[in-house]
């Protein structure tokens, strides 16, 4: 059988979400990106331009979770990593999935210990395709 071609292409989605310290409850999932049926994530990451400054420490989980309505941080399925610099946060988003679910939510949990949090500023930036989608095709 001879490979076929995909003449198709698209640019790539690019969601965004800004949000300080007052956005978010330790513990409980915080929705921030929608994403449409059929899309795949491709890359993402999460952004601190100021630094969260609980007592102890500091934690961000980041993912998907359809029906977020029960969505917690002891059903939210991310990797986690501790925010001690500015800058890109050490923490790969999970790639290659598609959304079969039109209520798929990307967002973040934020585990803070110790207390007495008064700063902390991020961005959360997702960037996705979506199957089957064609803005324009290129024929060599």
């Amino acid at each position: 059988m001879a490979l076929t071609k995909n003449p198709n292409r698209q640019e790539v989605l690019v969601a965004t979400c800004d949000f300080v310290f007052g956005d978010l409850v330790s513990g409980v999932f915080a929705p921030m990106i929608d994403l449409p049926l059929n899309a795949v994530v491709i890359d993402g990451a999460l952004f601190v331009t100021t630094l969260f400054n609980s007592a102890t420490t500091d934690q961000f989980s980041i993912g998907d979770k359809v029906g977020i309505a029960a969505a917690s941080v002891s059903t939210y399925a991310a990797l986690t990593a501790d925010i001690t610099a500015v800058g890109r946060a050490a923490l790969a988003i999970a790639t290659g999935v598609k959304v079969t679910a039109g209520d798929t939510t990307v967002g973040v949990v934020w585990t803070g210990v110790g207390g007495g949090i008064t700063a902390g500023v991020g961005r959360l930036v997702i960037e996705y395709m979506i199957e089957g989608n064609s803005e324009g095709t290129y024929e060599h």
